[in-house]
């Protein structure tokens, strides 16, 4: 049925694109969005009403294996997907154009989500939170002001219990019904402008082809896809396609970041409240840091920037210029500025090679550089696909006919000069 509504926001939507250039129509943001567009994936919504409010943002377990498929993810706008006690992950899951009846399991707070509010200008839910995060909280204003959690009032808030599941992954939550409750609450919900992402259905720029990214952290890896059939990224973990509960459907995305930050341990948390050691961490998002974005098979790189808190986050490339996000939702990847925090696996479309050299054995590396562990040993004229290198560009990763990840010296290779001053960093910037 076609509404007043519906017509208007159609001729909204005409009057925009009128008055732009011819070469401006097709790139939006990020500092404004024609009406009706979602700030957060750039498409068009059925109800322009829907946008004149806060997004919420759901806190989403990842650990253990058995929660996964969690419900939900795939109705968010965003997900970030960051480090958690342990080297293993949590999302934080943002919902603006669309509520979900049930997203979960809902787990703790932590302290990176005190910026993801901010970023975003949303609420938050969560189940609970360790008490160096409580003690934060109380010194924080704003963040006391959107959150909603604690007691579980169903149906916002209900469990579902399940025979052999620990309580504390049987939290779901209702958006609506979480929006509902935010009210009674008297929680901040008046809705502010959102901005930082720009959008174009066509790239602005050259990438690099891309068939697929592992992302490895301390303890799981993620992995994402292109499927040139939908032209979205499939995503995996730890070998194993990831789905969603709600309807089955396979998690992908329009768009991945995999976005890096210096992550600092917050001496304020009990001492062992999770897993080995005081590991949480506080990400501030101030400054700048390195990007690689994946969009319709390609990855660029480039940079993240954000001058204070109360500015969005934006993405530009290497020249500086903005990076266009496709339509669609986006998952970032945050990974940490340490030391071996984090390293990347590229598979891209017919990998350069690289042939061992001399007369001696070569000790492979796990890392590039010398303190990694030895695996095996590579031979003069062993050859080995070619797919990354570390910062300085002194040590290069290679792919072995099995498939195994490991690094040499450079010069211990012979390799084509050009191909390899192309490949990614795959290694933290700070790992020189």
């Amino acid at each position: 049925m076609i509404t007043r509504r519906t017509v208007t926001l159609c001729i909204a939507l005409l009057c925009f694109a009128l008055a732009l250039p011819a070469s401006a129509q097709d790139v939006f943001g990020p500092d404004s969005y024609p009406p009706g567009i979602n700030p957060l994936t750039g498409q068009a919504v059925a109800d322009p009403f829907v946008l004149d409010r806060r997004p919420i943002i759901l806190k989403i377990s990842n650990y253990p294996a058995f929660v996964r498929p969690q419900s939900g993810l795939m109705r968010a706008d965003i997900v970030w997907e960051h480090l958690l006690a342990g080297g293993v992950t949590r999302f934080s899951a943002v919902y603006l154009s669309r509520d979900a009846e049930q997203v979960g399991p809902i787990r703790s707070l932590r302290l990176v989500d005190f910026e993801f509010v901010r970023i975003y200008r949303a609420l938050s839910v969560y189940s609970g939170m360790a008490q160096g995060t409580l003690e934060v909280l109380k010194t924080d204003g704003l963040m006391s002001a959107r959150i909603v959690g604690g007691v579980e009032p169903c149906p916002a808030l209900c469990r579902y219990e399940r025979e052999g599941v620990a309580l504390e992954h049987t939290l779901f939550g209702d958006t609506a019904a979480l929006r509902e409750l935010a009210v009674d609450r008297g929680r901040d919900v008046t809705p502010e402008a959102i901005s930082g992402m720009a959008f174009s259905s066509e790239s602005t720029g050259d990438g690099t082809p891309l068939d697929a990214i592992r992302i490895h952290y301390a303890d799981t890896e993620v992995e994402w896809a292109f499927d040139a059939d939908s032209g979205r990224w499939e995503r995996a973990q730890d070998g194993e396609a990831h789905f969603d509960a709600d309807g089955g459907r396979r998690i992908t995305a329009a768009n991945v970041v995999i976005v890096e930050e210096d992550h600092t341990v917050q001496a304020t948390v009990a001492p062992n409240y999770w897993g080995p050691g005081d590991f949480a961490f506080s990400v501030n998002f101030i400054g700048d840091g390195r990007i690689y974005f994946l969009r319709d098979g390609q990855y660029f790189t480039g940079e993240w920037r954000r001058a204070t808190r109360q500015d969005p986050l934006t993405y530009h490339d290497e020249n500086g210029e903005l990076l266009t996000f496709k339509p669609g939702n986006t998952f970032f990847t945050l990974v940490p500025r340490w030391i071996d925090g984090y390293w990347l696996d590229f598979s891209v479309p017919e990998p350069p090679t690289a042939t061992v050299t001399g007369t001696l054995g070569q000790n492979m590396r796990r890392g590039p550089g010398e303190t990694y562990v030895t695996p095996d040993v590579a031979y003069p004229g062993d050859t080995f696909e070619l797919i990354g290198r570390n910062n300085r560009g002194s040590w290069l990763q290679l792919r072995t006919s099995d498939g195994e990840i490991i690094w040499l010296p450079r010069d211990v290779l012979e390799f084509d000069a050009a191909a390899a001053a192309a490949l990614p960093s795959t290694r933290p910037t700070i790992e020189r």
